[in-house]
C-alpha cells in the first residue's frame, strides 16, 4: 500500500493517511491547509509508524504461542497479536521456522517433523499474523523451535 506525502497546502478530513518525514500517520480532525506538519500538531494527527524503512520483525517461541488443531484442515494455527496498526490482508510477509539460539539439531530432533505450512497477515487485534503449522508434532511442546517473521511491506 502506499500513501500520499502530506501537503501543507492541502486539506485533510478524518481518517486520510499522509507520510511526513517517513512516519505514517492518520488525520483525526480535519485541518487544512496548513504549515503545521503532523508531528507537530497531535490535536489533528496521530502518529502509527514507519510505512518504509524499518518495517516491523520478531522472533516468536513455539511455546509462547496458542495452539488450537483445526478440524477442518488438520494443521495447528495461532495468532501472534500486536504486530502493526498498518498491518493488512494484502500486506507482504516473509517467516521461517527456526531452531532458538543455544540448541542444536540433536535438541530439536523431536520437532523434525514440524512444519510451517503457510502465515497470514491481518488487521484485527493491532495486526495479527496467524501461522499454520504441520499437525506430526504438538506445536505447544516444542520449547525449541522459534517462528521468525517480517514484515516486507504494507
Amino acid at each position: 500500500m502506499s500513501y500520499a506525502q502530506w501537503n501543507r497546502y492541502t486539506q485533510y478530513i478524518v481518517g486520510n493517511q499522509v507520510v511526513s518525514a517517513g512516519v505514517l500517520y492518520i488525520c483525526i480532525l480535519a485541518v487544512g491547509p496548513t504549515a503545521t506538519a503532523p508531528a507537530a500538531d497531535p490535536t489533528h494527527w496521530t502518529n502509527q509508524g514507519s510505512p518504509a524503512g524499518s518495517l516491523p520483525s520478531g522472533l516468536v517461541a513455539y511455546s509462547a504461542l496458542t495452539w488450537t488443531l483445526d478440524g477442518t484442515n488438520g494443521l495447528y494455527y495461532a495468532d501472534y497479536t500486536g504486530v502493526s496498526p498498518l498491518l493488512t490482508t494484502t500486506s507482504k510477509l516473509s517467516t521461517t521456522l527456526q531452531m532458538l539460539t543455544g540448541y542444536t539439531n540433536a535438541d530439536v530432533g523431536v520437532a523434525s517433523g514440524a512444519w510451517l505450512i503457510s502465515a497470514y497477515p491481518s488487521a484485527a487485534a493491532g495486526g495479527t499474523i496467524r501461522f499454520f503449522v504441520s499437525n506430526s508434532a504438538n506445536p505447544a511442546g516444542q520449547t525449541k523451535i522459534a517462528l521468525s517473521w517480517a514484515i516486507a511491506g504494507f
